[in-house]
């Protein structure tokens, strides 16, 4: 019989090993909601979310994960430009033509965005504030609180009782505490 011992740090290893293996696992069929969640007061079209929802599926990642990067570094701004980066996921020029894709078509710049994330989540072993580091090379401890703070809130639904009172519910319980 092999037993398996953990050492000091042990939790940490045991974790990450949980977090890479949810992180590239393929996905379930998931009851993603029709209409985009809202982050903030950001209002994301339906056409984009599709799209997310789409690129999503290919790469196996979090459309939420998507999503919240999208919000941070554009605003869901298509026309966003910040130096040599542009649209919805702020791709670099090099970076989109490194994925053959149009930096300024918003379907292509999701979908070369998402290819990029899930690149960094397999080689990060799904240590999002590693993967955001490298994904905006001018990350800062705030951009990175941003982005996490987008993809908790766009998993939350709102739902309004008959008593009138707003109660929020968490979509997917798997990505709990999933970053902390």
């Amino acid at each position: 019989m092999t037993r398996i011992v953990l050492r000091q740090g042990g939790n940490i290893v045991l974790k990450t090993l949980i977090i890479f293996l949810l992180l590239t696992t393929p996905a379930w069929p998931q009851p993603w909601p029709q209409t985009p969640p809202k982050i903030g007061r950001l209002e994301l079209k339906q056409e984009y979310w599709d799209y997310i929802k789409e690129a999503a599926h290919r790469y196996q990642i979090s459309p939420y994960l998507i999503q919240a990067v999208c919000a941070i570094e554009s605003r869901y701004d298509p026309k966003a430009r910040s130096g040599k980066c542009f649209g919805l996921m702020q791709l670099h020029k090099d970076t989109a033509k490194k994925y053959d894709v149009d930096p300024h078509n918003p379907r292509e710049n999701i979908m070369g965005g998402a290819a990029v994330l899930a690149r960094l989540i397999w080689k990060y072993q799904g240590n999002l504030r590693r993967m955001l580091r490298v994904y905006n090379s001018t990350s800062t401890e705030a951009y990175e609180r941003e982005v996490i703070r987008a993809y908790k809130q766009a998993q939350l639904i709102e739902i309004s009782p008959l008593l009138g009172k707003k109660h929020h519910v968490k979509l997917i319980d798997t990505d709990k505490n999933l970053w902390n």
